[in-house]
């Protein structure tokens, strides 16, 4: 049974953002933004969706435009939960563009997605050049584990496209389907027994991958995870983080944010 989208429409979400101001904002439920909060030179924003989670049949468009020498830092209130769903799927679409001398820290608090539940996820990102500097992360969780829900969701698949100058500068086609691929989600290859991913991207911040692995290493070196740091590019590093819960993962993400305010 396919499910209608039970606001009616696309709920759209876009912003413009200047340097140290919006410029311009819309939203229609179940979107909310929180009057922007001010960091070490960043715009603070901070979405709420005034909705229990992602429902089937949810369609969401996401549109973030930094002007030239912007610094933003793009947040969410609270987990994302993505409901069990009798038939159908969520949807988000997002388009971001970085200016010229601008930079994006885009870091939303993790994915948990229920029994049954069905996501689609696809994010296209433009860097005006070399000098417009991107940190991207996401957090999946393999589902309720207190309520013994491993990987019990239908799909979850996130797309991300990454340019730099309209040339390509990172792919990323994520997919898992636990009930109807026959590879084990948990096994080889996989999640290898963690629960957990964290995934990190970082472009064209001036920053050396030696100095990053030592900054990252206390906390990777006090929890049972498995992480692999990989560069692409002359400026781009992705690093990819399996563990056991969610709070080592959201630690590394803002740890990773502070490393990068100070290159």
């Amino acid at each position: 049974m396919t499910q209608t989208n039970p606001f009616g429409k696309v709920s759209e979400l876009s912003l413009v953002l200047a340097p140290g101001k919006m410029r311009h904002l819309s939203f229609t439920a179940p979107f909310k933004v929180l009057h922007p909060f001010h960091q070490d030179g960043f715009l603070q924003i901070m979405v709420v969706k005034v909705s229990a989670g992602l429902m089937a049949g949810d369609r969401q468009s996401i549109a973030i435009d930094l002007e030239p020498g912007t610094k933003a830092e793009f947040l969410s209130q609270s987990y994302e939960k993505i409901h069990q769903m009798a038939g159908g799927e969520a949807v988000r679409e997002g388009r971001v563009t970085v200016g010229r001398d601008a930079t994006l820290f885009y870091a939303p608090l993790p994915v948990l997605p229920f029994a049954d539940s069905a996501f689609r996820s696809a994010f296209a990102i433009e860097l005006a050049d070399e000098t417009s500097r991107l940190f991207y992360s996401d957090i999946l969780a393999c589902g309720r584990t207190a309520r013994g829900e491993r990987f019990a969701y239908r799909l979850y698949r996130s797309r991300v496209h990454i340019t730099s100058g309209g040339t390509l500068l990172y792919a990323d086609n994520f997919r898992f389907a636990p009930q109807e691929d026959s590879a084990d989600c948990e096994g080889f290859t996989q999640y290898e027994g963690y629960t957990h991913l964290g995934n990190y991207v970082l472009c064209h911040f001036p920053v050396r991958e030696e100095a990053l692995r030592a900054h990252l290493q206390p906390v990777l070196d006090t929890h049972d995870c498995q992480a692999g740091l990989t560069r692409f590019g002359e400026n781009g590093l992705c690093l990819k983080v399996l563990a056991n819960g969610s709070e080592m993962l959201v630690a590394l993400q803002a740890r990773i944010k502070d490393f990068l305010r100070r290159a």
